[in-house]
């Protein structure tokens, strides 16, 4: 029996389940104990961070280490390709989406809502998220040639927190071609399109909290 321990509008818990999705497999979901951050959560994941899964004796946090597990002990459905190059490759856009496109769009999150002082620091922040989905098409150009990846299962969610973000905040931001390609096509796919369905809602309830509590 695998449980997840996740709080509703986290990104990483959501990457996660995308990939439990896709694998076809069957989870319990709970609350951290204690309450996410508290002392009796850390005694548990010393990382403090969230997704944290158990399956039987083993206990993981970090989205990308249960990625990994997950696609050793349950090879069907795989999400990394066959070859040592395209599975580098695969990782290497994982990588991107943890290290350098989410932070930039996680750094918005203490802006909403939106503040008058905070217009410069918006204006250059939609330089740099647009300077970093620029590096994202130039990866898609090496992306092997496989299925719903390790690698792509970040990039639906926080693509959903962007264009959630844009008409708030009123970022300026460019989308390449390629890259709205690619996102049409991993929107597509069953385990992100049943993610997204459950995911969105609580989206909203994230931004109607954050409003009603600056009112």
């Amino acid at each position: 029996m695998i449980n997840l321990y996740a709080i509703p509008a986290s990104l990483y818990c959501a990457k996660t389940r995308i990939c439990l999705r896709h694998k076809h497999l069957i989870w319990t979901e709970l609350p951290p104990p204690g309450g996410f951050g508290s002392d009796v959560y850390i005694s548990h994941i010393p990382s403090g961070t969230l997704p944290r899964l158990i399956d039987g004796e083993t206990t993981l946090g970090d989205s990308e280490a249960i990625a990994e597990y997950l696609e050793e002990a349950y090879p069907s459905f795989p999400m990394l390709p066959k070859t040592i190059n395209d599975r580098a490759k695969i990782r290497e856009l994982s990588r991107f989406h943890d290290t350098r496109l989410e932070p930039c769009i996680r750094a918005l999150f203490a802006h909403v809502p939106p503040k008058k002082p905070a217009q410069a620091y918006l204006a250059e922040h939609s330089k740099l998220i647009s300077h970093r989905i620029k590096q994202l098409e130039t990866l898609l150009h090496n992306r092997p040639k496989f299925g719903l990846s390790l690698g792509d299962c970040g990039f639906p969610v926080t693509f959903t927190w962007i264009e959630a973000l844009k008409p708030v905040l009123n970022l300026s931001l460019t989308i390449p071609d390629a890259v709205q390609k690619y996102l049409n096509w991993v929107m597509s796919t069953p385990a992100v399109t049943e993610e997204l369905t459950q995911y969105k809602p609580v989206l909203q309830a994230w931004f109607a909290a954050k409003s009603a509590r600056c009112n």
